[in-house]
């Protein structure tokens, strides 16, 4: 009898694939109580079984000359790599020996554009995700029509051309006025190209038809941020909580409006939500202006010291902390942060001031956390690009992401 490889299942002799599990049979064992049919002068069993063994050395032949050609390809590619990397390498070298370079920025700029480049490839996903959800959405009679529309206008967003891609979406919401998950998408599209006005009334429609829909009160209380109405804004941002307790942006949002308003507790409390679920720089920044503007010094001190360990470059938190340290009379403490947040953002005149000060002068206080403007505009303060960002990049896997999956409050 032939025992299968995979199943260990007795098969005939004749077998060629196994009768439990239908693997081939390559291999051949034989029990202690074959070895007498082993040893009888039949030889059919000894051709089977070399004919096996033969089929099992071809396949393990074919599998080396694969493996070699992987591994020469895999090596060709490490060494342009290589010589590559050398390349840029020496490069850089001579940009920052003629002082045309700092490599510092060029490792920051070089992580900024592997991260867009990882965030784009997640975004194309998500929207194909959304597209596929949109059309088993679909209940209307023209379904090859409003496939076509959907697909072209969402490929269409996903490479840049936003408003092309707008006006096949709103053609295919036109044969199907009520496909929420259509309706988010065109809203969400609006958003991103930063027409704060037409995505506010597509998202209403959201909210008219799906009340708990996370995607859609989530941006409206952004928007609504943006838009000074802080009261809808609230509204907004707290039902989205409501539904998902863990979406950073909503805690981060809700916090800063309710800081704009003085209302320090409420806000340090959705403040450290967002922080706990993405411990960052910044987070570390709002916590800690937020513990300064209630006077809990050595709470602000210790954040504003994570905030630097984190990001040794994040200026506002270094003027920050010398300004804490300044009030303190710790005043060479103070000086050595003053110079580092210069050296690094020398066109604000804060950072100028306090380094000229002498002992005993009043120095500008950073200006407090209050709500950074979302829709980005030509001209942003640079201590508020950091947060827009931050948000930005959250959004991106938050607000693409299929409203169905966040139906469930979390406690």
């Amino acid at each position: 009898m032939i025992f299968c490889q995979r199943c260990k299942t007795s098969n005939p002799l004749e077998a060629e694939h196994c009768g439990a599990c239908g693997t081939r049979l390559l291999i051949i064992s034989g029990a202690q109580d074959t070895s007498a049919l082993l040893a009888t002068n039949d030889h059919s069993l000894e051709e089977h079984l070399l004919e096996r063994i033969s089929t099992l050395e071809a396949a393990l032949t074919r599998m080396q000359d694969r493996f070699e050609q992987l591994l020469e390809l895999a090596q060709q590619q490490a060494t342009g790599s290589f010589y590559d990397h050398m390349m840029i390498e020496a490069l850089s070298e001579i940009l920052a020996e003629g002082r045309l370079l700092s490599t510092d920025d060029l490792e920051q700029r070089w992580r900024i554009h592997v991260a867009r480049h990882y965030e784009e490839t997640i975004e194309r996903e998500r929207l194909d995700e959304r597209c596929a959800q949109i059309l088993s959405n679909y209940r209307g009679t023209q379904r090859e029509d409003f496939g076509n529309l959907v697909e072209e206008g969402a490929q269409l967003v996903s490479e840049g051309h936003t408003r092309r891609g707008l006006r096949l979406l709103e053609q295919g919401l036109a044969l199907d006025e009520q496909n929420i998950e259509l309706l988010f998408t065109v809203g969400e599209c609006y958003f991103q190209f930063g027409k704060g006005l037409e995505a506010s009334g597509f998202l209403r429609r959201v909210v008219a038809l799906d009340s708990d829909h996370f995607g859609a009160r989530l941006l409206l209380g952004l928007l609504s941020g943006e838009a000074g109405e802080a009261e809808l804004a609230k509204i907004h941002l707290q039902h989205a909580i409501t539904i998902d307790n863990d979406s950073f942006a909503a805690h981060y949002g809700l916090g800063r409006l309710l800081a704009c308003e003085g209302r320090i507790a409420e806000a340090l409390a959705h403040l450290k939500r967002a922080l706990a679920l993405k411990p960052t720089p910044e987070m570390h920044y709002l916590v800690g202006r937020a513990y300064w503007e209630q006077g809990q010094a050595s709470r602000a001190l210790k954040h504003l010291q994570k905030a630097v360990r984190l990001d040794p470059r994040f200026d506002a938190a270094l003027y920050s902390l010398g300004w804490l340290y300044w009030q303190s009379n710790k005043t060479n403490e103070a000086r050595e942060h003053f110079r580092a947040a210069y050296e690094i953002n020398p066109r604000d005149s804060h950072y100028r001031v306090a380094m000229q000060a002498h002992a005993g002068d009043e120095l500008p206080q950073p200006p407090a956390p209050g709500w950074a403007h979302l829709i980005r505009k030509r001209r942003t303060a640079n201590s508020e690009t950091r947060f827009i960002e931050l948000l930005w990049r959250d959004l991106a896997s938050v607000a693409l992401a299929p409203s169905a999956l966040r139906k469930t409050p979390r406690k």
